[in-house]
């Protein structure tokens, strides 16, 4: 069973799925525009820069750049998460280029001190070779606008995240093949 509700995750793990099989990984020059110009501004595509074993964001869409306040691409991870989250986002990323494997999340996707958006998010690896992981793609669909957080004691994300492996993302093509909206 498929756990994305939003469309535009589904989207795009609909081209992923197809995109990639067992044995190989679907490369960033493989990602069809066309297939999910739907969604776009809700995308975003991150490198490792291995030289510098760091992450850097190669683009995001507008929908991604307007909840930051300014356009990430080109920006490294640690110049736009707030410090105490750092450890959490790297976690994450290493698992989708190490694993390799999927994140998906619900709830508070975004967080900041003084603000933050409720959504759905999803991250996979993309390799230039189609078989070890270089870059991560990730789609974030937000359900609210900007909240302030009122509550300085809050904990810095509430949200439900799955650590996925990459056969279980496959398994949802059947579920995503049968949706009725492309």
């Amino acid at each position: 069973m498929c756990p994305l509700r939003s469309g535009a995750l589904r989207t795009v793990t609909r081209w992923w799925t197809r995109a990639c099989d067992e044995k190989t990984l679907p490369s960033r020059h493989h990602i069809d525009l066309n297939e999910i110009r739907r969604v776009l501004d809700r995308v975003w595509l991150v490198e490792y820069v291995v030289e510098e074993e760091a992450y850097r964001y190669r683009l995001a869409g507008e929908h991604i750049n307007a909840t930051f306040g300014f356009s990430l691409r080109g920006k490294y991870l640690q110049d736009v998460i707030e410090p105490h989250m750092l450890p959490t986002v790297l976690h994450r990323f290493d698992h989708v280029l190490r694993g390799p494997g999927a994140v998906h999340a619900t709830g508070r996707v975004y967080s900041r001190v003084d603000r933050h958006r409720e959504g759905e998010r999803l991250i996979l690896p993309l390799a230039d070779d189609e078989r070890t992981p270089t870059h991560l793609f990730g789609v974030t669909d937000y359900w609210s606008s900007n909240v302030e957080n009122t509550n300085a004691l809050s904990p810095p994300e509430w949200m439900e995240e799955n650590f996925l492996s990459l056969d279980e993302v496959r398994r949802w093509h059947e579920a995503l093949a049968a949706d009725p909206v492309r």
